[in-house]
């Protein structure tokens, strides 16, 4: 669980370095984060990338579906088979 947990550090840390305008509160698991604008589609390649490394094994593009990149909690649940406290997803 601590490596698991470190991962989904990892990947709010990521977010949160590049997210544009995140709201007074911060990032949380549940915030929209390309219908809100905080990370564009330019900022995928390099998420796919660290979610490569994090879960050591390379992700099928051609599996990737609408949606998989919405917001914290389902990234992680859909990539690094962890779950999130609070995601409200």
């Amino acid at each position: 669980m601590s490596s698991e947990s470190s991962e989904l550090d990892q990947l709010r840390a990521w977010v949160t370095s590049r997210a544009a305008d995140l709201p007074p509160g911060g990032l949380t698991d549940d915030l929209p984060l390309l219908s809100g604008r905080h990370l564009t589609s330019l900022h995928i390649p390099e998420l796919i990338l660290l979610l490569e490394r994090l879960r050591r094994r390379v992700i099928d593009v051609e599996s990737l579906g609408a949606g998989d990149f919405r917001d914290v909690a389902t990234i992680a649940a859909r990539f690094l088979d962890t779950e999130t406290e609070g995601a409200g997803t």
